[in-house]
C-alpha cells in the first residue's frame, strides 16, 4: 500500500463530513466546496471526487441540490443540508467529542506508562 492510496481512502472516508460541515448554514456551488475543502487541509481534491462524494451524499438524503440557471443552456447546481444532513454533522461532531476524550484519556495513560511501566 502507498502514501497515496492511503491518501485518497482517507480523502473518501472524510470528504463527505467536511463537505457536510462546510454547507452547515449556507447553500453552496460545488465550485465553492472544493475551494473550502481545500482550505480545511485536504489540500487538491479531484473535482470528479467531489462531485461523485455530492451526489452519493444527496442519494443518501443527507443534502440537495437545485439547479441555477444562468442563461441560455447555462445553470449550476448549489447544494444544501437537508434535516436529516444537521442531524448527521452534529452526530458526528458529538460522536468525535466523545472520542477526543477517550483518545486524551490513552494519551495521557501512554505518556504516563512510559515513566512508571505498563499499566503501573
Amino acid at each position: 500500500m502507498t502514501v497515496e492510496t492511503v491518501r485518497d481512502a482517507d480523502v473518501r472516508e472524510w470528504l463527505m463530513p467536511f463537505l457536510l460541515l462546510c454547507m452547515r448554514g449556507e447553500d453552496l456551488r460545488g465550485y465553492e466546496l472544493m475551494g473550502r475543502v481545500s482550505d480545511l487541509g485536504f489540500g487538491s481534491v479531484r473535482p470528479g471526487e467531489i462531485y461523485r462524494t455530492l451526489r452519493r451524499a444527496e442519494e443518501e438524503g443527507l443534502i440537495f441540490s437545485e439547479h441555477e440557471h444562468l442563461g441560455y443552456l447555462l445553470s449550476r447546481r448549489r447544494y444544501g443540508l437537508t434535516e436529516p444532513g444537521k442531524a448527521y454533522i452534529e452526530f458526528l461532531a458529538d460522536f468525535m467529542r466523545s472520542y477526543q476524550r477517550e483518545i486524551e484519556s490513552f494519551l495521557k495513560a501512554y505518556e504516563g506508562a512510559a515513566t512508571r511501566g505498563v499499566c503501573g
